[in-house]
């Protein structure tokens, strides 16, 4: 093989590269483009209209005032997004293990088997402490 052959295949190469990933390139571009002209608008129509109601805090469905923050606000819908976090990872790791249990071997099932006991006592411990209970 001679010089300029293997430069000319390594040319190919490289425009074949170019060539799979163009679309790609134009995505981004456009994604870029339109991001400038969004960006631009929003500076060339801003929001005039300003009250003291804009400015008020909101939150939770509760107009905070001060007469509200004396007594207290209990938040227990934290439990519940921390629970759907939880058990949404536990599904990640569930999926691919089910897909190729077989495949890995005994370890991945000790494994999956450690971490479903570790969610298991994390759930009952939180039951017994009524963390479930929406009052």
């Amino acid at each position: 093989m001679t010089a300029s052959n293997k430069n000319s295949q390594s040319f190919k190469g490289r425009i074949l590269l170019v060539s799979e990933n163009f679309p790609i390139y134009i995505y981004f571009g456009f994604v870029f483009l339109v991001t400038l002209i969004v960006i631009g608008l929003s500076g060339l129509f801003p929001s005039k209209k300003t009250s003291q109601v804009k400015f008020m805090p909101y939150e939770s469905g509760i107009q905070t005032e001060t007469h509200l923050l004396e007594k207290r606000f209990p938040l227990r819908h934290y439990l519940v997004a921390l629970m759907f976090l939880v058990f949404d990872i536990e599904v990640i790791f569930l999926y691919p293990w089910a897909v190729v249990g077989k495949q890995i071997g005994s370890f991945a099932f000790y494994e999956m088997t450690f971490f479903l006991l570790t969610l298991v006592v994390g759930f009952i411990y939180v039951w017994r402490k009524r963390g479930l209970e929406w009052e």
